[in-house]
């Protein structure tokens, strides 16, 4: 897992709340130039951003994702999961935030995703990245 601490509180817009940008900066700048399957496992900001979603860091997970996903190769499958993954951030933060229509159309959209990604993998794979893919409820396994 990487080596960056948690931020020091998690963020929720509109709360007045301010996020904690530090680690946030730190896991970015580690961001490789491109994100492929090949190497997840070296990835720090991806590993990190699920860190981050398994401590309840949902802003600061979408925030790292995107850095990661910035340096995916357009229309390939780790965009699509990368994508997803975001989505499952907002989808999380749109819950705690009592925003129930929000959540459910992001998880409407994740579940899109998913499905393409298994597609486009050729229909028989259950996890890419680390990541079970194989059931709506994704989640980070490895």
């Amino acid at each position: 897992m990487p080596d960056i601490s948690l931020p020091s509180q998690t963020h929720v817009p509109g709360t007045g709340s301010k996020p904690d940008q530090v680690p946030l900066d730190h896991a970015k700048e580690l961001a490789p130039a491109v994100t492929g399957a090949y190497d997840w496992q070296d990835n720090v900001p991806y590993l990190y951003g699920h860190d981050l979603m398994r401590a309840g860091y949902y802003w600061e997970a979408h925030e790292v994702w995107e850095a990661v996903w910035l340096a995916t190769p357009s229309n390939s499958p780790e965009r699509l999961l990368l994508q997803a993954l975001i989505q499952t951030a907002n989808a999380q933060l749109k819950t705690g935030m009592q925003r129930d229509n929000a959540a459910a159309r992001l998880q409407g959209q994740v579940e899109e995703l998913r499905l393409e990604l298994i597609a486009r993998l050729g229909g028989r794979i259950e996890t890419y990245m680390g990541v079970d893919i194989g059931n709506s409820n994704m989640h980070y396994i490895a």
